[in-house]
């Protein structure tokens, strides 16, 4: 799985982005075709929605998006096209437990995905999974200790376009832990539709339900929290009575991801008591510290 380091101001992370994954991401957004050029060129009422809405609620990712399709060479319209296709999109469960054997998140790698480190300005630093078109994680941990992983789902049409999986990004930024992390999720403004995982380093698990306009906490139960294709509605998970270590656990989540995912494949482990995240059969990536107060 392909490794990108951002570090600085949004703009840089942008460019960061954008040049060590210019071929992936006009890959993705159909840069090199005369189809995926047209379309990018298109007016849609829909993404200049949702574009408006991104620079109001998310100026910094805002901003991080038009670096990063300068430095691509495509379009912030199709890297806008590209947000609301993933945030729309249905993925497999993602599963989280916590006990006395430590804390993971486990959580399946959309297509193409890539690893990242970002170093922001006077932020927290982080360890994710990302779409090579994205501003914001499909999961990862910060230099706290906070953890997380999005759970995209169908939309529903409301005064709000930007999708709650942007969420992620600000929360790796802004929080230390799971308490005002949470608090934060369940007041801004954001698209129905879709989930988020939170964990922190004290073992404290959540999940936010965004699918309805009240957006609500999903607590874990006997020690495990799962989203899956029904946010809230758990699916049958492993039965363990008792995990004695950290590589039984690991090994307890990945069979379990495997048991309730339609379709096997790569999946990422998150380890927030360690700052760290890992590929299955590769080597933890530990989250290097900035030394910033995360303000």
């Amino acid at each position: 799985m392909k490794r990108v380091h951002c570090q600085g101001a949004p703009r840089d992370l942008g460019l960061d982005q954008g040049t060590a994954l210019r071929d992936e991401i006009r890959a993705a957004v159909g840069g090199d075709t005369v189809r995926g050029r047209l379309l990018a060129l298109r007016p849609d009422p829909a993404t200049e929605s949702l574009h408006r809405d991104v620079r109001r609620y998310f100026p910094h990712q805002a901003e991080w998006l038009e670096s990063m399709a300068r430095a691509a060479g495509v379009p912030q319209r199709a890297l806008v096209r590209a947000l609301a296709a993933n945030a729309a999109s249905a993925t497999p469960p993602v599963l989280a437990y916590s006990g006395a054997a430590g804390t993971r998140l486990a959580v399946p790698a959309p297509p193409r995905a890539i690893l990242r480190t970002v170093h922001p300005e006077g932020r927290f630093a982080a360890a994710e999974l990302a779409r090579p078109t994205a501003t914001t994680p499909s999961a990862g941990v910060n230099e706290a200790g906070l953890a997380l992983a999005v759970v995209p789902r169908p939309l529903s049409p409301s005064r709000f376009r930007a999708p709650v999986m942007l969420f992620a990004r600000d929360c790796l930024d802004r929080f230390d832990a799971v308490e005002p992390a949470l608090e934060w999720c369940l007041s801004r403004p954001a698209a129905i539709g879709g989930a988020l995982l939170l964990a922190d380093a004290t073992g404290t698990l959540v999940g936010v339900d965004a699918s309805a306009p009240e957006r609500r906490p999903i607590p874990a139960i006997g020690g495990w929290l799962a989203l899956g294709a029904a946010c809230g509605e758990e699916p049958e998970l492993q039965k363990t009575a008792e995990i004695e270590g950290a590589e039984e656990l690991d090994s307890a989540l990945a069979a379990t991801l495997a048991s309730v995912a339609p379709v096997p494949g790569v999946s990422l482990l998150v380890d927030p008591v360690g700052r760290r995240l890992r590929v299955p059969g590769e080597e933890w990536i530990r989250v290097e510290p900035t030394g910033s107060d995360g303000a």
